[in-house]
């Protein structure tokens, strides 16, 4: 009796058993589903980068060079999905030209243009377009305009803005004048003399003695201002194109004793402290900084396929001893 009783309960227990064991291989099937979506959601492959490439005509002058960080921080700070390539032209046309056919190769979304030379960088447009890959061009222009859009200042009001100042510093009286010009036949060289000659040098009072490239450079220009001060002695002022080129005419100007007025466009942190300090009469802001973050969001949207302007204007702004603490 006690073994029938015992296997009655051994057959129980093995029936309760094996229950179990059906409910067990039932519910991971019924979790199947939401366990896929799951795995789907977390190994889904992140979105393609956005291939940016940027040729800089030089990362060697001030403003150039701050530029181009200026682009490389507002991407690398804004933009997880964006790759960018910036390439240093050292102001070699041809080296640029290099440069764009390796961009090319890498297959960029879009190219950020700032071009060494306004003519002959135009090469740029035509590799690009046969590559089907848009041009955004920043800061300085070529001579075409098949690009998608410029994002820049109108180089055009810097001359003007010097000029001016210029004028009401020396007063209707007039007197001498020199011109530092920046790299010819690059367009911010080609339109701030525009600007010259439709303010100061269409007026009889003021004498342009001199005008000549310093090349954007700080040395260049400290040797020729040294050579006009010395060759004129009632030179007054000296209109620069940059501030690297008006902080090497300062240099030749202090180093001779001679008191004239100099301005250069850029505002760099050296002619900013000068002003400040009274030993520079001014300078003309351009914004590297807003001329960066616009070039990057322009190219973001044409690689999105988004519509952007034509054109992006950055205005630039006059700095004196009046106002130059609001800069610093």
């Amino acid at each position: 009796m006690k073994k029938k009783v015992l296997a009655a309960i051994l057959t129980g227990i093995m029936l309760l058993s094996l229950v179990g064991c059906g409910a067990k291989e039932e519910a991971p099937a019924a979790e199947a589903p939401a366990a896929t979506e799951e795995a789907v959601e977390e190994g889904a492959p992140a979105a393609e980068a956005i291939k940016v490439g940027v040729l800089m005509k030089t990362m060697s002058d001030t403003f150039s060079n701050k530029l181009g960080e200026s682009i490389k921080a507002y991407a690398a700070e804004t933009y997880a999905d964006v790759e960018l390539y910036l390439m240093d032209g050292q102001a070699d046309g041809a080296k640029q030209i290099s440069q764009a056919e390796d961009l090319i190769a890498k297959q960029v979304d879009v190219i950020v243009l700032n071009p060494q030379d306004a003519d002959g960088s135009a090469q740029v447009l035509d590799l690009a377009a046969e590559a089907g890959i848009p041009v955004i061009e920043v800061n300085t222009e070529t001579v075409r305009t098949d690009y998608v859009s410029y994002v820049g200042s109108n180089d055009v009001m810097a001359g003007e803005i010097m000029g001016n100042f210029v004028m009401e510093q020396l007063g209707e009286a007039g007197g001498q004048y020199a011109v530092l010009e920046g790299e010819i036949g690059q367009s911010a060289q080609i339109l701030r003399a525009e600007g010259i000659a439709n303010t100061i040098q269409a007026n009889d009072a003021y004498e342009c003695v001199a005008q000549l490239t310093a090349n954007w450079q700080r040395d260049q220009a400290m040797s020729t201002t040294e050579d006009w001060l010395g060759k004129y002695p009632d030179l007054k002022a000296v209109i620069c194109h940059n501030d690297d080129m008006s902080m090497g005419a300062l240099q030749a100007a202090e180093a001779q004793g001679r008191d004239i007025i100099i301005i250069g466009t850029d505002a760099i942190p050296d002619a900013l402290a000068a002003v400040k300090e009274g030993r520079l009469e001014g300078t003309v802001l351009q914004d590297a900084a807003t001329q960066a973050s616009t070039a990057v969001d322009v190219a973001v949207k044409v690689a999105k396929g988004e519509e952007v302007e034509p054109k992006y204007d950055v205005p630039f702004q006059l700095i004196t001893i009046d106002n130059v603490d609001d800069f610093i």
